[in-house]
């Protein structure tokens, strides 16, 4: 579990509608006891709270009645927030995967999945992990293999062992499960995964994962 995940949590939750977002809200209290869970039908309202206080964890639909999902991410990110994000939306398209992640978004679920689905995406992004909803596979888009942001090795920087690492968190597997695939330990794959970072240059998950797809290693 990392330490983000053994914290003390502050969530906002922004959807808008009510019933569906009263359920969530319900569900998530129960399963991850927040320290502070607000809720808002409106993303401006949910922007503005992020804002004045960032919480750890943002879940938000995609399509919003006063601004799409994309757009408060954005907004987000321009102020230099590093709240991490899972996306949620019932209209799931196949180009979305490759949109979110290239805004840092760290989960994406189908809203029309059970209400487990959503908890093992929070869960996976708590423990430092991305979750995209199995019925969308993320895409490799043209315009990654372009990115300037990106480091512009290949693969070959890294070791056998590194690359199977690699591979299995650019599927959204966190330590522990990685370690269990693999027959390592946790703290093991937690070293593989601080080297990777360190030859790669990189600082957050959703980067190496955006380089494993340029790389053919997703």
């Amino acid at each position: 579990m990392s330490a983000l995940a053994a914290a003390p949590l502050r969530f906002v939750l922004v959807d808008d509608t009510a019933t569906f977002r009263g359920l969530l809200k319900d569900a998530l209290q129960r399963r991850f006891q927040p320290q502070s869970l607000l809720d808002f039908g409106d993303g401006r309202d949910a922007l503005a709270a992020c804002l004045a206080a960032p919480p750890d964890l943002l879940i938000a639909d995609l399509y919003l009645r006063d601004m799409d999902g994309r757009d408060l991410v954005r907004e987000l990110r321009q102020q230099g927030s590093t709240t991490r994000v899972v996306m949620l939306t019932g209209h799931p398209e196949a180009r979305l995967p490759a949109e979110l992640l290239a805004l840092g978004v760290a989960g994406f679920v189908d809203k029309n999945s059970p209400l487990e689905q959503i908890d093992r995406a929070v869960q996976c992004v708590l423990d430092g992990g991305m979750f995209f909803s199995a019925t969308v596979p993320p895409p490799v888009p043209s315009s990654l293999a372009s990115e300037p942001a990106l480091p512009r090795c290949g693969a070959d920087i890294l070791s056998e062992r590194e690359q199977e690492v690699v591979r299995l968190v650019a599927r959204g597997l966190v330590s522990k499960e990685v370690a269990s695939q693999l027959g390592l330990s946790p703290r093991t794959v937690e070293k593989h995964r601080a080297r990777i970072l360190a030859k790669l240059g990189l600082h957050d998950v959703p980067t190496l994962v955006r380089w494993c797809l340029r790389n053919g290693l997703g």
